[in-house]
């Protein structure tokens, strides 16, 4: 090879070489600016996040110290139980908070409910003050009661107070609106109450009852009185059961109206229902009354089992049914209204002439046939006189006629008056006379 050959060789290699270092250089610097690009970014966004954090924490501590050191106006809601037996009392209480002192009367309604009864505890609030954050805060407690009626979720809606107070911020008189928590609870009968139609759930259940006098034996239609009390606490005494009183067959009970009564001492509750009933007997035998059994849940214990006294009854006398007694009075009575009918019924005067004739009470005999006579408008047929020329008269019809004549004389004239034996009969007349006389009636 020439050395002119070699020296361009050696050149190209050399123009080469330095052509790969340029290129190798910028790939170094390429790299080294884009490593710091994004450790730049990097500190941009830690730098960014650290701000972030400061500027919440901030937040969040004037969020505090608004919330805490000096609240306006707020409310509390408390609930003493959220589990609470079917019928048992639960207590929402609910207090309000003011940054000064309350200069007014605060309103509310209460919520309608289906599942649940609420009622007021009070119609006064219970005034204090409470501390937050080195803030001394007005307060007033409302306590409402529920009492669960049937199994399941119950939801209380939030409760609207408006309350007027004076702010100690401002030194004026405003109005504001707290609304309460929304309220959930969960009602449940116990396993030992699944079957029962009724019971109390309360703290303490004291019954008591009082007999009349009892006497060693009684007597069909006697009457027994007995009174019974069931004293309660945490309980209104509207929901104090009634007892249903039983008898065996031969005594019926007859219930009166019951008592309620409710006490309301330092936020203590108590009810007394007190309820009277008669016992009436009906029939003869050996009886036994009361004994009746009271269920009372305790919420802190469990299941009572309380029973009323009881006490036999010898009833001496047969047995009477009802029945037969109802139907004898019946029978009396009908027979009593048929005799005073049969007394303002008129009879007809055939009748009232028969009775005479059969009692032999010419008088009557005689009155009866003129008044006969009367409605007839024929006073001719009882003319106490014929002729006896008068023609085609027969001979029974002149001898009704001499008939009639006799027994007018015999009755109405001067000399009958004196006379006590008055008209008589010979004894071969008499069959004569009667059918004449029956001939006069028809």
């Amino acid at each position: 090879m020439s050395p002119s050959k070699k020296i361009d060789l050696y050149r190209q290699r050399r123009i080469a070489t330095l052509t790969l270092r340029r290129r190798g250089m910028i790939s170094k610097t390429f790299n080294l600016t884009l490593h710091s690009i994004t450790l730049q970014c990097k500190r941009v966004a830690l730098f960014l996040f650290c701000m972030v954090c400061i500027n919440a924490s901030a937040a969040a501590t004037n969020t505090n110290a608004v919330n805490t050191v000096a609240p306006s106006s707020q409310i509390l809601t408390q609930v003493s139980n959220v589990h609470p037996v079917v019928g048992e009392q639960t207590v929402l209480r609910f207090e309000l908070l003011v940054n000064g002192f309350f200069n007014g009367g605060t309103e509310f309604d209460l919520p309608s409910m289906s599942s649940a009864r609420l009622s007021q505890a009070s119609s006064f609030a219970i005034n204090g003050n409470r501390t937050i954050a080195g803030t001394a805060l007005s307060s007033q407690i409302w306590e409402v009661y529920l009492y669960p009626e049937h199994k399941g979720v119950i939801e209380v809606a939030s409760v609207r107070f408006k309350v007027k107070y004076m702010d100690n911020i401002s030194g004026e008189s405003k109005t504001a609106i707290l609304i309460s928590d929304a309220v959930v609870l969960y009602a449940h009968i116990p396993a030992s109450l699944i079957h029962a139609e009724q019971y109390i759930v309360s703290g303490s259940v004291l019954i008591e009852d009082q007999w009349s006098v009892s006497q060693p034996s009684y007597n069909v239609g006697d009457v027994i009185k007995r009174e019974i009390k069931i004293s309660v606490t945490n309980l209104p005494a509207m929901n104090i059961p009634r007892i249903f009183m039983t008898a065996p067959d031969g005594v019926s009970v007859m219930p009166l109206e019951a008592e309620l009564t409710d006490n309301n001492n330092r936020g203590e509750n108590s009810a007394i229902l007190s309820q009277e009933f008669n016992y009436i007997i009906e029939a003869g035998g050996e009886f036994v009354v009361g004994g009746e059994e009271v269920l009372w849940w305790d919420p802190d214990v469990g299941l009572h089992r309380l029973n009323f006294s009881e006490i036999k009854l010898n009833v001496t006398g047969a047995n009477i049914d009802r029945y037969s007694v109802l139907l004898s009075i019946i029978v009396l009575m009908l027979v009593v209204l048929l005799i005073l009918g049969l007394k303002k019924q008129t009879l007809p005067i055939r009748v009232k002439l028969t009775q005479a004739l059969l009692a032999k009470n010419w008088r009557e005999f005689i009155n009866l046939l003129y008044r006969r006579g009367d409605l007839i408008s024929a006073p001719a047929t009882i003319k106490p006189s014929l002729s006896l020329q008068t023609p085609h008269a027969s001979t029974k019809v002149l001898q009704k006629h001499q008939l009639i004549s006799q027994l007018f004389r015999a009755c109405f004239s001067s000399t009958a008056e004196n006379d006590d034996h008055g008209f008589k009969l010979k004894k071969e007349e008499k069959l004569f006379v009667r059918e004449a006389f029956r001939n006069l009636i028809k």
